[in-house]
């Protein structure tokens, strides 16, 4: 058998095999290549793919502890590595430095705008820790999913909850949506726009259709006016007339501009 796991130290889901049944939400050791860690089922996989790993058995009470014990020490070891960082003067954030269960290995995320040549900082580490380390860079929406958090609408940031992958978040989607540019209320806890704007935006697209441009001049009949404005959820539509601003209801424009 074959499932899907989820992990908290920053790894990505990885397809692992297994000699058991397991379900989604169980909670589970994973041997990977170089180390132990415990992760969360997310699915059972039916076709055959290659897998990273393999499920030894369900959490038990000593895992637990064993998990708790470790989480102490990585807080610890967290602080120790930014310390490095920043004595190194690397251009980079360190997000998460998590001991394997097993206590093998140090799995440590960071972010930076660009590249980072890490070379000498992992020698550091190597030193400082006495052990293996892994040291992987992640995009900052990844470091958003990992860490968590609430969002400005008061919960817990999708990515962190039930996104299976990140959406395509584009500015075309702000304007479909009518939605001003400014970066502080677009954007998420990541820096990236909100992966919100996509779960709406193909309604906008649709009802779009039943509305003018932007620009556009329509014959009512109080005259000429010019689309300055609207409202999709309303259902309304702003013309600027020569003399006067009027807000009209798209069932009554639709009306007058088939009369006209």
């Amino acid at each position: 058998m074959i499932y899907e796991v989820k992990f908290t130290h920053g790894e990505q889901p990885l397809f692992v095999s297994a000699d058991s049944t397991f379900l989604p939400a169980d909670k589970v050791v994973v041997q990977l290549a170089r180390a132990q860690f415990s992760g969360v089922v997310m699915r059972e996989i039916s076709e055959t793919l290659e897998v990273s790993g393999q499920i030894l058995r369900a959490v038990t009470a000593l895992d637990e502890e064993q998990a708790q014990k470790m989480g102490a020490a990585s807080r610890g070891a967290k602080q120790q590595i930014r310390a490095l960082v920043a004595d190194s003067g690397l251009a980079m954030s360190i997000e998460t430095a998590t001991y394997s269960l097993d206590g093998a290995l140090l799995f440590i995320t960071f972010t930076a705008d660009k590249r980072v040549d890490f070379r000498q900082l992992l020698r550091a580490l190597t030193e400082t820790f006495r052990m293996r380390i892994e040291l992987r860079q992640i995009g900052v929406r990844d470091a958003a999913k990992l860490i968590g958090g609430l969002g400005p609408c008061g919960r817990p940031l999708c990515c962190s909850e039930f996104l299976y992958e990140f959406p395509a978040v584009s500015i075309k989607m702000l304007k479909n949506q009518q939605l001003s540019m400014n970066q502080a209320k677009n954007n998420g806890l990541c820096g990236r726009l909100k992966c919100c704007l996509t779960y709406e935006d193909d309604f906008y697209k649709e009802a779009s259709r039943d509305f003018p441009d932007f620009g556009d001049w329509l014959v009512t009949e109080e005259g000429r006016g010019k689309v300055i404005g609207m409202n999709i959820l309303a259902r309304t539509v702003k013309l600027r007339h020569e003399e006067f601003v009027r807000e009209y209801s798209l069932d009554e424009l639709h009306t007058q501009t088939t009369n006209a």
